[in-house]
């Protein structure tokens, strides 16, 4: 099993966002969580992306406890985030932007890891002298992907990719992620929009509350009439 989370409590201050939620991703699946805002979603990417300490638990990739690791330090693991609300530097070019995210790449590793970025993300290599601030949403999001790719890492932790996006964005930005996983990277995805979350997703996990509630396969989540009800506006 490449991840495997166990038990695992998270706080904020006094609240207790995440219940002892437990599930698993192994490599090359796409698995989607999905819920309601305030379900936990996103405090559970966080903490595995060692940007939140747990309470309790295990966050095991590849074998090792990674639960006590700082963001850096997962980083170099090969797990990489795309946050929630894209948080690209928008006073940076695009260029700079995916620099940054492989400041500790050298040169020639670099170039052929731009590369793939532009051959996935054609608009972006259009807009790499561009300052983030100005672009689009769409555009926006395709650099934080991006700035993912350019890390190296093989494990993909998406949060919300879709939020904001019009629907055309959306099918295209969920039709690259399918390409990327194709290739071989392996990814999270938290997303609100659980039509297309399902969609590309072999397997999920709702969660309600900080708790997992129903999980399997995507195919059988979507057809359950508790999730066509609360999230399929069956």
């Amino acid at each position: 099993m490449l991840l495997s989370v166990r038990d695992l409590h998270v706080s904020y201050g006094s609240v207790h966002a995440v219940h002892g939620v437990s599930f698993d991703v192994e490599e090359g699946e796409i698995v989607t969580l999905i819920g309601a805002n305030g379900a936990g979603k996103s405090t559970i990417l966080n903490t595995i992306a060692g940007l939140q300490n747990p309470d309790s638990g295990e966050i095991l990739y590849k074998g090792t406890n990674i639960a006590s690791q700082g963001a850096h330090q997962v980083v170099k693991q090969g797990l990489a985030l795309v946050p929630e609300g894209r948080r690209i530097f928008g006073n940076l070019t695009v260029y700079e932007n995916l620099r940054l995210a492989g400041f500790q790449v050298s040169g020639a590793d670099f170039n052929q890891r731009l590369r793939r970025v532009f051959d996935y993300f054609p608009r972006l290599e259009e807009r790499r002298t561009q300052l983030g601030d100005t672009l689009s949403g769409g555009e926006q999001q395709m650099l934080a992907v991006g700035r993912a790719l350019i890390t190296g890492g093989m494990f993909m932790l998406l949060d919300e990719p879709s939020m904001g996006l019009a629907p055309i964005l959306v099918q295209q930005i969920f039709g690259i992620l399918e390409e990327i996983n194709a290739q071989g990277t392996t990814i999270l995805l938290v997303e609100q929009n659980a039509h297309m979350a399902l969609k590309i997703a072999s397997r999920g996990y709702v969660l309600e509350t900080g708790t997992i509630v129903l999980a399997g396969p995507s195919r059988e989540l979507a057809s359950s009439p508790e999730v066509q009800k609360a999230y399929l506006g069956g």
